[in-house]
């Protein structure tokens, strides 16, 4: 593992073809986005929301204020459709 200077670490892992998560709910992904962590429970249906196509989603707005990268929203969405 090496930790980059602007934040983060990169891992080599030969051989290894992909990665997977484990033991996480899907109601708890989202905070582990640090740049969601301070929408969690503020859209319109609470905790309940996934934060995909709900009314009011405070995430969702949030990205498209750019205050979330859309990059890192898209990973979300694509890690919650494999939990």
């Amino acid at each position: 593992m090496f930790n980059l200077d602007f934040g983060g670490a990169l891992v080599d892992t030969p051989g290894m073809r992909e990665f997977g998560l484990w033991d996480i709910a899907t109601g708890d992904l989202a905070s582990m986005f640090p740049e969601m962590q301070e929408f969690i429970g503020t859209c319109k249906f609470g905790l309940s929301c996934t934060h995909d196509h709900e009314p009011g989603c405070a995430i969702r707005k949030a990205v498209a204020a750019d205050r979330i990268n859309p990059y890192r929203y898209r990973s979300y969405l694509r890690l919650r459709e494999e939990l």
